[in-house]
């Protein structure tokens, strides 16, 4: 009986490490690995930085998407910091009157962390409401925050 015990606790202790290390191994969210937005573009604004990179200023730049009544936005690395780990986020608020009043709906409304891509893509649906997207990229060799951003549309 200690043998079939000792078998059943191995194969217990197997099952607890190969369930740990999925953890660790599994993928990104969804939203990170793809950073596609559905529907058409309108609109979005470039992310400056204080210190020039491989010539440029230009960390990145957010889009704003639109379709079926729901908003979208991300964040996306320009050719000069694509593919370096940095902090980046996208945020999407929806307003209640005008371009005043606005708040996210909900924490899908947010994506914030280490990307060497894009930030994103959120969703809030926002049909006839107006919304704010801000944007940003923290690259850490200029220990400053580079392109800190926010622009309204309404719809």
């Amino acid at each position: 009986m200690t043998t079939s015990r000792s078998r059943i606790l191995a194969m217990l202790a197997a099952l607890v490490l190969f369930t740990t290390a999925s953890a660790f191994l599994a993928s990104p969210p969804a939203r990170a690995a793809t950073g596609t937005c559905s529907g058409s573009k309108v609109g979005g604004f470039d992310l400056y930085g204080d210190v020039a990179i491989n010539g440029s200023t230009r960390y990145g730049y957010v889009e704003v998407y639109y379709g079926g009544g729901y908003n979208c936005a991300r964040t996306v690395s320009s050719a000069n910091t694509w593919g370096v780990s940095k902090v980046m986020s996208v945020e999407l608020w929806v307003c209640s009157s005008g371009t005043s009043n606005c708040r996210l709906l909900s924490a899908d409304d947010r994506d914030h962390g280490t990307y060497r891509y894009y930030a994103g893509p959120v969703t809030a649906y926002a049909s006839g409401k107006c919304i704010w997207v801000i944007g940003n990229i923290y690259y850490p060799p200029t220990d400053s925050n580079a392109g800190n951003n926010k622009s309204g549309w309404c719809g």
